[in-house]
């Protein structure tokens, strides 16, 4: 009877992820891809693949490319947070990185939005929590902007901003080593 009911709740979590996932992609994600003018931001994307490897730029670029994504006006930041942060791009994972970015002060309202499809999942509401203490007790990152840090190593400004991991949804990753600098 257990097994029968621990199954049901991984298809339920499993369906609701889907859920979020589909929604954030063919509600928000598609239509804003193209909705602005591409040059622009495909001239932008192109700077960042031609910065130094390493850097935050060229890794931004790196991981927008290997995910398929497109450079999306507003939403720099957003990719930015997930670069620094450390957090993929899962529905799991972007919740966590929005009750991150609510305990860090980041009170935008697609942050609250997104954050409130969690109550679909009432078996991530600790892990959700523990994520938002993590961001309460972490550098706050609204002084973060691409175009501020796009040049500098990704390792310093990970250092700089990202906190020690919480749990499994966020794997633990070592400090940087400046050895080799």
């Amino acid at each position: 009877m257990h097994e029968l009911h621990s199954n049901q709740h991984s298809m339920l979590r499993m369906l609701t992820g889907k859920l979020i996932a589909n929604t954030k992609d063919y509600l928000v994600v598609r239509p804003l891809q193209n909705l602005f003018p591409r040059k622009r931001y495909e001239q932008k994307l192109q700077l960042l693949r031609s910065l130094p490897a390493h850097t935050v730029g060229n890794d931004l670029a790196r991981m927008l490319d290997e995910k398929r994504l497109k450079l999306i006006p507003g939403f720099e930041r957003h990719d930015l947070n997930h670069l620094i942060l450390g957090y993929g791009m899962e529905p799991e994972e972007e919740l966590c990185m929005q009750a991150y970015l609510v305990g860090n002060g980041y009170y935008k309202l697609h942050c609250c939005l997104f954050l409130s499809s969690g109550l679909l999942l009432p078996c991530l509401w600790k892990t959700l929590f523990a994520h938002y203490q993590l961001g309460k007790r972490s550098e706050s990152l609204s002084t973060l902007s691409l175009e501020e840090c796009m040049t500098e190593r990704t390792e310093f400004v990970i250092w700089k901003y990202r906190a020690a991991p919480v749990n499994e949804n966020r794997p633990e990753r070592a400090r940087p080593q400046f050895a080799n600098l």
